[in-house]
């Protein structure tokens, strides 16, 4: 369990997700100066934020994998002292590869921090009232992060130069790094000689950084581009091969049984779809306000800070009432508010107006983001027994993020927006999208996830983190 006072530790955890999920988002912002001063050309400029995504989606499958292996400590330290480093060399970056390299260091990084984070939270608290109000704050910190990368991006880049999104992470890290080899024990678990499944390692590994490559080419190139086509082939082959080794592997990367939890499949199956309907809402929400309503950078950041506060003020409900009445009732609730500002948002028109035709949509939007945070990280953790929390962490993780690119990429695919305020029709599209998944999500909740609370896991572990 947690030291004596849970609150530091946990707040400790959530600060470090925090950081992670920020760093995610504050970039973009600062993406036009950082073209301007290192002489990005226009296809590489991605990469800045592309290398983040392809390391952080690849390898956060492993990461959460190798945290029940060789411990969630160690991954979290060591993984957040390699964040904070690649923050200072990509601040001091002088060439366009160097920051990128910086980048990619940052999520291969960051993927063995956040799995680490959610097992420890759920590994230290148990299932019901505690894990779901630990999960509240996890939840409520990491929305936060999303929606203030946008805002901070660019405040620091206006105030302080481009330079400012990655220092900051240096004072942040090092102080966190300090504190958790003070704070967190080492993981007490008992089966630190398992031996890693390498084949199946190297196969999902690359099966998943190539999925996630595709699709981050597939937004700029379209999905017909042969740097698109063939990591989507290749990745569906590794992938492919990967889950055939795990059927006959005597010591799979990923046990399949662990698919025999009803939660697990419904908690990551939600994950994912609702990782689209935020990526896909901020992403056009930020578009239309900036070419629709004419805002600017800082402008539109503002603009997100109501769906932030809402957030923040619910999770505290959301997490009580999962507590007491368990994730399915609650999910259902948050796919309602989903879908409502997804519709609502169907509704902007040519030259809108942000308090009619956004806010309201993006309010309902948020406080359906707040129960998928919540409700779904402690579905996919029920039931799971200890020397398989990291594993469940990573699953969770890795559809969510999966999410986020894939289901993004496929709504700019459909909706082809423009700069031209006048093309009102791409924002239907992209919102439509969003209102389907949302039904989506609703639908899985009610037929997958048993009603009532779930019964804990048999077997338990003991981590004193």
């Amino acid at each position: 369990m947690f030291q004596e006072n849970r609150k530091p530790a946990l707040a400790l955890l959530c600060m470090a997700q925090f950081v992670l999920v920020l760093d995610f988002a504050i970039v973009n912002v600062a993406l036009p100066s950082i073209q301007r001063d290192l002489g990005f050309t226009d296809s590489a400029l991605q990469w800045v934020v592309g290398a983040y995504a392809l390391f952080f989606g690849g390898f956060l499958l492993i990461g959460g994998r190798l945290g029940d292996i060789v411990g969630r400590k160690r991954m979290f330290v060591g993984g957040l002292a390699v964040f904070t480093a690649a923050s200072l060399v990509g601040g001091l970056a002088t060439e366009p590869i160097v920051l990128v390299v910086a980048r990619a260091l940052q999520g291969l990084s960051a993927a063995a921090v956040s799995p680490a984070v959610l097992a420890l939270i759920a590994a230290g608290y148990p299932e019901g009232k505690e894990r779901a109000k630990a999960m509240g704050i996890f939840g409520a910190v990491a929305s936060a992060g999303f929606t203030g990368g946008v805002l901070f991006g660019g405040i620091l880049t206006e105030l302080f130069g481009w330079r400012a999104v990655m220092f900051v992470n240096v004072p942040v890290g090092v102080a966190l790094v300090l504190r958790a080899v003070k704070r967190l024990d080492a993981d007490h678990v008992t089966h630190r000689t398992q031996r890693i499944d390498v084949p199946g390692a190297i196969l999902v590994t690359a099966g998943m950084c190539a999925l996630t490559y595709a699709l981050t080419t597939a937004t700029d190139h379209g999905w017909s581009a042969p740097g698109v086509v063939y990591p989507l082939i290749g990745a569906a082959v590794l992938l492919v091969a990967f889950f055939v080794l795990q059927t006959r592997s005597r010591n799979p990367l990923v046990p399949l049984s662990i698919f025999k939890i009803r939660g697990v499949v419904a908690g990551d199956s939600i994950a994912f779809l609702s990782g689209g309907v935020m990526s896909i809402s901020t992403y056009f929400l930020t578009l239309y306000m900036q070419h629709g309503l004419g805002y600017s950078a800082i402008q539109t950041g503002v603009a997100f800070f109501p769906q932030a506060v809402v957030t923040v003020l619910s999770a505290k409900f959301v997490a009580d009432l999962t507590g007491r009445v368990g994730p399915r009732p609650v999910l259902i609730g948050g796919a309602a508010f989903l879908t409502a500002g997804s519709a609502w948002l169907l509704t902007v028109p040519v030259g809108g107006s942000y308090w009619l035709h956004v806010l309201p949509g993006g309010v309902l939007i948020g406080l359906g983001v707040t129960v998928m945070m919540i409700s779904t990280a402690v579905a996919a953790t029920t039931g799971v027994d200890g020397p398989r929390m990291g594993l469940a962490s990573g699953l969770y993780n890795s559809l969510r993020q999966l999410g986020v690119g894939l289901l993004l990429a496929v709504a700019v695919t459909a909706a082809v927006p423009t700069t031209d305020p006048q093309n009102i029709g791409s924002y239907h599209v992209a919102f439509g999208i969003s209102t389907v998944l949302s039904v989506l999500i609703a639908l899985i909740a009610a037929a997958v996830l048993p009603s009532g609370k779930p019964a804990p896991a048999k077997h338990k572990e003991k981590v004193d983190a």
